[in-house]
């Protein structure tokens, strides 16, 4: 056990699957109020152009971003065991990817540049650089403090590490710094984040490696990596497209867009799957528990729409007010394609979930064949409405998330003996609340004069109600849930 300065092997640090998932919840909402309060501030400080810049500059880091884990710390959690030498020739292994992406992006800066005709992207790109160098060093450190289910300490530093960075963000765009702002605040987020990784974590790498060691990581790790390539690359064809072929405008639309819906799918997606991965790797039992898996993934999938549905939905349908209320008459835009956007955004955040059911079950290949069968046909359909302008695209996106997601519960039943039809009631009810709600809400705003403060209240409130409606609508299948998730935890980890 040389080289760890903590008992690694404990089996839950600081809490069951509620207490990790409210830690992490309880910090990306933290993070989302300082993120309502500081985007409206941001986008009347900066110009739509540094929004676009930011946009453009990281899309060659987020593809080096995914590929600095190298699918490795995922591996590293799902392990039901640990070898001292094992983690520290993954942590070597990363250190020497880290260094070689980084390198790679900025030499790319230039070429990207001149191809999307925006010679500022050569700075801001090689600035960047530095993210997936940082993410790549402490992803060994991050994942000893998720297996060991210290999601509390990483709540902790995650909202430390934001509010940091938001501040930063707002004192260099009061000093005029333009984009450099939300760059800063993109490479200050990351490293503050990393060195608090690495001295709670209690992982203490020390000089070894094995290429025995190292290959098992490799081969789950490359289905993996090549896996959250094709994501990045699902995510970035809008920016890329829409820079090369509608302009900078279409770019600070479809930025803003992202940046409205960022702060509540991480929040909630991120930490129901963070924690959800843990709790499915206890009950896999290779492969004896595939029947808990699937009731695990019915489970969080439920109470995630719950949450998340049916708020998105009805700031789809009544939330024009909103959005010029927090960013101002320029974004009323924004309002429109966010509406657009809202069923592919709900669906990838949906499929968080099951992404971790083709991790526990060893099936990497699958969903990654998966993803490149949803990337080319998602990729067909939106180039085909891209010449109809920024709505019919947006547009076209979600049409084609919808129809395809009957086929990734069909991906899912190769792993696990899922029901396409179980999959798909556990989104109805928010669905159809958040449906009945917006509408409703939309009448109101529309027969009546309550001005853009009061309207734009209106609709926060019955956002906010719309997930309390959805819960007590569905309040009997969500106790069975909550009681299976807590029981999920207690099979103990080596």
């Amino acid at each position: 056990m040389s080289g760890f300065a903590g008992p690694l092997s404990r089996s839950i640090h600081s809490g069951g699957f509620f207490a990790s998932i409210s830690a992490l919840i309880g910090a990306r909402a933290l993070l989302t109020l300082l993120q309502v309060a500081s985007v409206p501030l941001l986008a009347r400080l900066l110009e739509m152009h540094d929004f676009a810049i930011m946009a453009l500059g990281m899309t060659i880091p987020l593809f080096a971003n995914t590929l600095s884990d190298a699918g490795l710390g995922r591996s590293l959690v799902r392990r039901q065991d640990f070898d001292a030498d094992e983690w520290s020739t993954v942590f070597w292994f990363l250190g020497g990817v880290g260094i070689g992406l980084a390198m790679m992006v900025a030499a790319a800066a230039p070429i990207y540049a001149s191809v999307m005709r925006e010679p500022e992207l050569i700075a801001v790109i090689s600035a960047l650089a530095l993210v997936p160098l940082i993410q790549a060093g402490v992803s060994t450190h991050q994942a000893s403090l998720e297996r060991d289910f210290r999601f509390d300490q990483i709540s902790k530093v995650t909202v430390a590490a934001g509010i940091a960075g938001v501040l930063l963000a707002l004192g260099l765009a009061l000093a005029g710094a333009g984009y450099w702002a939300l760059v800063v605040q993109q490479i200050a987020t990351a490293g503050l984040r990393a060195v608090a990784f690495a001295w709670l974590s209690g992982f203490r790498p020390h000089l070894a490696f094995s290429t025995k060691l190292l290959m098992p990581h490799l081969n789950f790790g490359k289905n993996t990596l090549l896996f959250s390539g094709v994501m990045t690359l699902q995510s970035q064809i809008p920016v890329l497209a829409f820079g090369q072929a509608l302009g900078s405008q279409a770019v600070s639309l479809w930025s803003m867009t992202e940046r409205a819906s960022r702060p509540a799918r991480t929040g909630l997606a991120g930490p129901v799957a963070q924690v959800t991965l843990v709790s499915m790797s206890r009950q896999w039992r290779k492969g004896e528990g595939a029947e808990e898996v699937a009731g695990l993934y019915l489970s969080a999938t439920r109470l995630l729409a719950t949450l998340l549905f049916p708020g998105f939905i009805v700031l789809a349908l009544a939330g024009e007010s909103v959005f010029v209320w927090l960013l101002s008459e320029p974004w009323r835009p924004v309002a429109h394609i966010f509406a657009l956007a809202v069923p592919a955004l709900l669906m990838d955040a949906i499929a968080s979930n099951g992404a971790r059911v083709f991790m526990v079950a060893d099936r990497t290949d699958l969903r990654l064949r998966m993803a490149l069968e949803r990337l080319l046909l998602g990729a067909a359909v939106f180039f085909a409405a891209l010449p109809f302008g920024l709505e019919l695209a947006v547009a076209a996106r979600s049409v084609f998330a919808l129809v395809y997601m009957p086929r990734y519960w069909g991906y899912l039943g190769r792993c696990v003996p899922l029901d396409r039809w179980s999959a798909a009631w556990t989104l109805v009810t928010p669905t159809v609340v958040g449906i009945g709600l917006g509408l409703t809400v939309r009448q109101v705003i529309s027969g009546t004069e309550l001005g853009l403060t009061l309207s734009a209240l209106l609709t926060f409130a019955c956002a906010a109600a719309s997930v309390g409606l959805a819960g007590l609508v569905a309040l009997k299948p969500l106790r069975t849930d909550v009681t299976r998730l807590k029981a999920s935890v207690h099979t103990r980890m080596a």
